[in-house]
């Protein structure tokens, strides 16, 4: 579900060659939306878990790992977050994984409170247990000693083999509209320390 959803750099001179941080599940957001055709609605999550490092030297050895329990999804209606508990077989696949593999800045550059841009992301999004690739554009910006990070993506449910519900008549949408706003702080540099 959420695609390469954390990259960012540090403004100090040493954050520019490393950067690591943990995602703040206080502070992050993923939400989805689903439609059919005469509605559609939103589910949240904050209780989402990570970590990357970043290395815009050597782009080729970043790597991110965030991970969601699917469980955790609100819509605010408890009928329907059962329904898509039981048709993601939760229980049996509680998560929702992204492992980028491929990392390389799109646009990048210095602003007035830190680093700020755009990284195209590939890796592959586990989900319902099975595994597909996926690449996406992440918006960063750093600010200080923290990185936001925002994406936005389409998933399948066919794809995934996900059973889409219907009610009179009347079947879900294919496709899930991911927004995952994730923030964090960054750790210190290892090689700056004395």
């Amino acid at each position: 579900m959420l695609a390469g959803l954390l990259l960012g750099l540090g403004s100090p001179p040493a954050h520019a060659q490393q950067v690591t941080a943990t995602v703040d599940s206080a502070t992050s957001v993923v939400h989805y939306t689903g439609t059919a055709p005469l509605h559609s609605w939103r589910g949240t999550s904050r209780s989402v878990e990570g970590e990357f490092v970043l290395r815009p030297t050597r782009p080729d050895s970043s790597r991110a790992v965030v991970r969601i329990p699917v469980a955790s999804f609100d819509s605010g209606n408890s009928r329907r977050d059962r329904g898509m508990r039981d048709v993601t077989e939760a229980e049996e696949y509680p998560f929702v994984t992204f492992r980028g593999t491929d990392f390389s800045p799109a646009t990048w550059g210095r602003g007035a409170s830190g680093y700020r841009g755009g990284w195209a992301i590939a890796g592959k999004l586990t989900f319902h247990g099975r595994t597909h690739s996926l690449a996406d554009t992440v918006l960063v910006d750093v600010d200080g000693d923290t990185v936001r990070a925002r994406a936005e993506f389409d998933v399948s449910l066919t794809r995934f083999d996900v059973e889409r519900p219907g009610f009179m008549g009347f079947t879900v949408g294919d496709t899930i509209r991911i927004d995952a706003q994730l923030t964090g702080p960054i750790a210190p540099d290892p090689s700056s320390l004395p």
